[in-house]
């Protein structure tokens, strides 16, 4: 499965960039599918930064997934390969200046594995609404003034 989905978010590249870099930092939003988000890797988030999550995927299923910073290029590109709960993918984020914000690219490719294989129809809509929910908070906590912490 892949998708590919953009955004515009009245914030700086940079801003943008940092939000994401410690999503770890950030309380989840109420209804998020994330219930934990924590970073395993001592000091500030970079390149080969690890995380550990752990997600409720259906009413009675939960699962782990970690993930490993594979591209990081403050303002401009973040990367992130993740493994667990039956999957494998990748998401690319790009941070390009527009207007006096910030045009936000995310591209995701989902690989699933075992009988999941078989519900991919069913998932891949799902995911699509739940990627895009993803931009529409980020652009929404972004906009609404959230404060940004600098890199450590």
């Amino acid at each position: 499965m892949h998708f590919d989905m953009s955004m515009a978010i009245c914030r700086s590249p940079e801003d943008v960039f940092g939000f994401l870099r410690d999503k770890h930092k950030y309380p989840q939003k109420s209804g998020s599918p994330v219930l934990v988000l924590e970073q395993t890797t001592p000091g500030p988030a970079g390149l080969g930064t690890r995380c550990r999550e752990f997600v409720q995927m259906l009413p009675f299923v939960r699962g782990e997934i970690i993930s490993v910073v594979t591209c990081f290029e403050p303002g401009g590109r973040l990367e992130e390969d993740f493994e667990g709960a039956g999957m494998i993918w990748h998401l690319a984020y790009r941070f390009v200046g527009e207007d006096g914000g910030t045009r936000l690219t995310q591209q995701e490719t989902v690989r699933t594995r075992g009988l999941l294989r078989l519900l991919e129809p069913l998932m891949e809509r799902m995911l699509s609404r739940q990627l895009c929910k993803r931009l529409e908070t980020i652009k929404a906590v972004l906009e609404s003034g959230w404060a940004v912490a600098e890199g450590d």
